[in-house]
């Protein structure tokens, strides 16, 4: 399942320069040290007029723990959206 989110960028930590989001490496990077995000689901990141957007891949919604705090402040962060199956 892919599931996408964005992340307005007033939400944006303001340590990270948002410049530097415009390197993928640099927006992964974001994503797995500030959003604690695990790499194997991170898909494709990128900086928009709208703010940074992620998509998650192979997310298995049955093994998933909604408690899990980096999918929980995820959600908080961004305006979420779930692909059809």
């Amino acid at each position: 399942m892919e599931e996408f989110f964005i992340i307005s960028r007033r939400n944006i930590d303001s340590s990270w320069s948002l410049d530097s989001l415009r390197d993928s490496f640099y927006a992964i990077e974001y994503c797995e040290e500030v959003l604690d995000i695990p790499e194997e689901y991170i898909g494709d990141v990128s900086l928009t007029s709208e703010g940074l957007e992620i998509s998650l891949y192979d997310i298995d919604m049955d093994s998933l723990d909604y408690d899990d705090d980096w999918y929980m402040q995820l959600k908080r962060l961004a305006n979420h959206s779930r692909a059809a199956a």
